[in-house]
């Protein structure tokens, strides 16, 4: 029997300003009462795909296939916090990535096109890019949370260049996910 690698498709987030600031915003939430568990700086990153638990045939298609992906450099702003699933209830805490030049969906289309045709499944709530900063536990006063979620609506976090997307293969641990790169699929350069 082969070995599974749970494996998914992310683009990178490690501006500076942006890191920093989802820092502040992750001590903040924790202050207003909210237990979780923040996303270290190093693993920030946009899921385009996530497989689950991959065979090594289910991963060299996808590997094989990522290598193919063609696009040029674009930049995406993040900006806002919110929380899935809404409401009253507040499980994940992420920032929201707004990609005016639908580089993400871009890169995305051409993963679904042809991946979809050899059996892979995207999940059908569709794609919202977002970096999730925060696994929620539990919230020990609400109302204090909900109102500083509400407060950091409208932050603004900055602009990150997007010139590569990645697979990457998590492994779970009891501190939670290690992230490595499988494949690292670089941006074509502007000609001339």
């Amino acid at each position: 029997m082969s070995e599974l690698t749970r494996t998914f498709i992310a683009v990178d987030f490690d501006s500076p300003d942006i890191v920093s600031r989802a820092q502040e915003v992750q001590k903040k939430i924790m202050e207003s009462g909210v237990v979780m568990k923040p996303v270290e700086p190093q693993n920030l990153h946009v899921t385009l795909w996530f497989f689950g638990e991959l065979d090594s045939g289910r991963l060299k298609m996808v590997l094989d296939n990522a290598r193919q992906v063609k696009f040029k450099p674009f930049k995406v702003e993040v900006k806002g916090v919110g929380y899935f699933p809404g409401g009253n209830r507040i499980n994940v805490i992420w920032l929201g990535v707004s990609d005016p030049s639908n580089g993400l969906k871009c890169i995305l289309d051409q993963l679904l096109e042809r991946l979809t045709k050899l059996g892979f499944r995207y999940d059908d709530r569709g794609f919202t890019p977002h970096l999730t900063i925060g696994r929620v536990k539990y919230v020990k006063n609400k109302p204090m949370a909900l109102q500083q979620l509400a407060q950091l609506r409208e932050l603004y976090f900055g602009e990150q260049l997007i010139d590569s997307f990645k697979v990457k293969k998590s492994t779970l641990t009891s501190r939670g996910p290690i992230y490595s790169d499988l494949l690292v699929v670089k941006a074509e350069e502007d000609g001339p």
